[in-house]
């Protein structure tokens, strides 16, 4: 039975730095060593969650924090992380260094947002959709007819390539790929699972049922498998839930905020239009009974009489 996971992207990724961690870091081209792997889960002053999806401080006391972003990291997404990076700063008092992963070509999304008038914030971008998947799955495939072991770095591009957006045909890569993960002996024997489990929930989330079908081999999972995949899985729903209270927050306040003003306008509007009639009776005095006056305003008599 297929296993559907909401989120799967940020799911697949965060289990995959959470294996990989310093390997992944040398994927996307970062060559510091991590010192220390720091809690995600920050509040700002203003009292606000937020959650980043790996932070971690390097030997050089640099911070280095990494987003997933699908498909791509638009303007307002830039600006969230942004913020991200500035609380991470304070709370730990280091420099950061923020590197998003965009699951398509750098074609689209946004490369940097200004922050105010003379700063810019233009955080590393890694484009998984420029990479050349095709000419590297057949590096493998080589690697695989000749019994050679594979390098880590190679493992995360079987993990990887179909998770860009526009992957033709990923079927068929899925097929190749537990084509290869039958040869176990190429695969580093603490890596072969998580693998195996990745392409599983790969094959589960990202072809359509009817495609799932003609995987007539399935790929069973390991309990320790499945306990890094319900890890990520819970932090992954952790940062939605927290994402979703806030934005309900927001939305409230913004509601309140907005009726408020509505509220206000109105009972300004009566407000205004009640002292207008007050110093338009008040004028008439000079000329009129209080009577005639009561006639032309509405007011009675006896509010008339006190002005």
């Amino acid at each position: 039975m297929a296993r559907k996971i909401h989120k799967i992207y940020d799911i697949l990724m965060k289990i995959i730095i959470l294996i990989y961690d310093m390997e992944f870091l040398k994927y996307i081209g970062m060559e510091q060593p991590i010192a220390e792997i720091l809690q995600t889960e920050m509040t700002s002053l203003g009292g606000k969650t937020r959650v980043l999806d790996f932070l971690c401080k390097l030997e050089d006391d640099t911070l280095c924090n990494i987003e997933f972003q699908f498909p791509v990291a638009r303007l307002d997404d830039l600006k969230r992380f942004f913020d991200y990076n500035i609380m991470a700063e304070i709370r730990n008092d280091s420099l950061t260094e923020t590197v998003i992963i965009n699951f398509t070509t750098s074609a689209s999304g946004e490369k940097q947002t200004n922050i105010g008038i003379t700063k810019s914030f233009q955080p590393m971008q890694i484009y998984l959709g420029d990479i050349n998947y095709d000419e590297r799955l057949e590096k493998i495939n080589n690697k695989e007819q000749t019994n050679q072991k594979l390098t880590s770095s190679e493992e995360i591009d079987l993990m990887l390539m179909c998770l860009v957006v526009d992957t033709t045909n990923k079927t068929g890569k899925l097929r190749n790929i537990c084509k290869i993960l039958k040869n176990e002996e190429i695969f580093k024997k603490d890596r072969l699972d998580v693998v195996k489990s990745i392409i599983k929930l790969e094959i589960d989330n990202l072809i359509t049922d009817d495609e799932n079908e003609k995987f007539k081999e399935g790929i069973k999972m390991t309990p320790e498998a499945e306990q890094i995949i319900n890890q990520a899985v819970n932090q992954v729903n952790r940062k939605y839930e927290i994402l979703a209270r806030e934005e309900g927050i927001k939305e409230g306040k913004a509601e309140g905020i907005k009726e408020g003003k509505a509220e206000g306008i109105k009972e300004g509007k009566i407000e205004g239009k009640a002292e207008g009639i007050m110093q338009v009776a008040k004028n008439l005095k000079e000329i009129h009974t209080p009577q005639e006056i009561s006639k032309l305003t509405g007011l009675s008599v006896e509010e008339i009489e006190k002005l």
